[in-house]
C-alpha cells in the first residue's frame, strides 16, 4: 500500500510539472493571447496598415518597410506570445509558412521565420531568406541576433535551395540530457521533415556559445516568442507570407491574463470591466484582439478563470 501511494504521488507530481504543446492554427483568427506590442520599438504597437489577414486555417502577413536591424527599431506587424513560468529542460518553437518566391526580387534579403525577443534591441531569429548574396532564385536558412541594439549575424546558415509553392519552416529547440545544446532546424518539401541547418557552421549552439546564453537569458526574463516577416529593402515591397501554424511547448501566458501575472483572476476580470466599450489597437483588455473590449473579452476571462494557477 505504501509503495502504491508513493508511486501515485510521483505520478501526480510528474503530471503537475509536465509541459504540453501549445498550438495556434490561425483558424479565422488567433486562438491564443497574441500581442502586437514590441518593447523598444517605434511603433510600440506594431499592428500596421491592414497588412494582417486570416483565412480558414492560416494567417497572412504582408511585409512592410521597417526593421529591427541595429538602431532602426521601427518594425511592423510582429505578433508574439509571452513566455511565463519555469522553462522546461527540453523545449521547442516552430512554424510553417509559404510565399510566392517568384515575386521576391533576387537582390532583396526578404525573409520570414520565428523570433525570441525581449524587445527590438534584444532578440534571436531563425529565418528563411532570399539568397540575395548570390542573386539567384534560391533561398536559405539564416539566423540573426541583437544584444543591446548591437546586431550580430547568428553564424548559422543552410545550403541554398530553389523554393516551390509548398510549406517551409524553421524550428528552434533545446536538447537536454548528457549533450545539452540549442539546435536550429528547417524543413521544405525535399527534407522529409525537420533537419538541422546544414551550412558550414552546422545548426547547433552549445552552452559556451554567446548565442546559447543570450537565448536562455531572454527566456528566463519572460521573453516574447512569435513569427516575423521582413522585406529587407525599405522599398515598399508588400510580400505576403502565409503562416500555417505556430507551435511550442514553452509555458505561455493563459488567455485572459490581462495583467500578465501568469494567472487569470479577479484583477483581469475587473480590468476588462473597467475598459468595457473601449476600442483601439493593442489594448491589454482586448483579449481576442479584435479592436474592441466587449462581451467576447469578458467571456474569455470568465471561461479561463483560474488558468495558470
Amino acid at each position: 500500500m505504501k509503495r502504491t501511494l508513493v508511486s501515485l504521488l510521483a505520478a501526480i507530481t510528474l503530471l503537475s510539472t509536465a509541459y504540453v504543446q501549445t498550438r495556434d492554427e490561425f483558424n479565422g483568427g488567433f486562438s491564443l493571447q497574441w500581442s502586437w506590442k514590441l518593447p523598444d520599438n517605434d511603433p510600440f504597437c506594431t499592428l500596421f496598415d491592414n497588412a494582417v489577414s486570416f483565412g480558414g486555417s492560416s494567417m497572412t502577413i504582408a511585409t512592410r518597410d521597417g526593421g529591427m536591424f541595429g538602431g532602426f527599431n521601427s518594425h511592423k506587424n510582429v505578433p508574439t506570445l509571452r513566455v511565463s513560468g519555469d522553462i522546461p529542460e527540453e523545449w521547442y518553437i516552430e512554424t510553417l509558412f509559404r510565399t510566392d518566391w517568384s515575386t521576391v526580387p533576387v537582390n532583396n534579403y526578404t525573409q520570414a521565420g520565428i523570433l525570441i525577443t525581449t524587445g527590438a534591441q534584444n532578440y534571436f531569429q531563425a529565418l528563411i531568406t532570399r539568397n540575395a548574396t548570390d542573386q539567384t532564385d534560391t533561398v536559405n536558412g539564416s539566423t540573426n541576433s541583437e544584444q543591446g541594439d548591437t546586431f550580430s549575424w547568428g553564424e548559422r546558415v543552410t545550403n541554398p535551395w530553389t523554393p516551390d509553392s509548398n510549406w517551409m519552416g524553421v524550428r528552434i529547440a533545446r536538447v537536454g540530457g548528457e549533450d545539452p545544446h540549442i539546435v536550429v532546424q528547417f524543413r521544405n518539401s525535399s527534407t522529409n521533415g525537420w533537419v538541422e541547418y546544414d551550412g558550414f557552421n552546422g545548426g547547433r549552439y552549445y552552452p559556451d556559445s554567446g548565442f546559447y546564453q543570450h537565448i536562455m537569458n531572454m527566456l528566463s526574463q519572460g521573453a516574447r516568442i512569435g513569427v516575423y516577416t521582413d522585406n529587407a529593402c525599405g522599398c515598399g515591397l508588400a510580400q505576403p507570407f502565409e503562416f500555417d501554424y505556430f507551435e511550442t511547448n514553452l509555458p505561455i501566458l493563459p488567455v485572459g491574463d490581462v495583467d500578465a501575472n501568469a494567472i487569470v483572476d479577479d484583477a483581469d476580470l475587473l480590468a476588462v470591466l473597467f475598459a468595457f466599450g473601449s476600442s483601439g489597437d493593442c489594448l491589454d483588455e482586448d483579449v481576442n484582439g479584435d479592436g474592441m473590449v466587449d462581451d467576447a473579452d469578458l467571456l474569455a476571462v470568465l471561461f479561463n478563470f483560474g488558468a495558470g494557477s
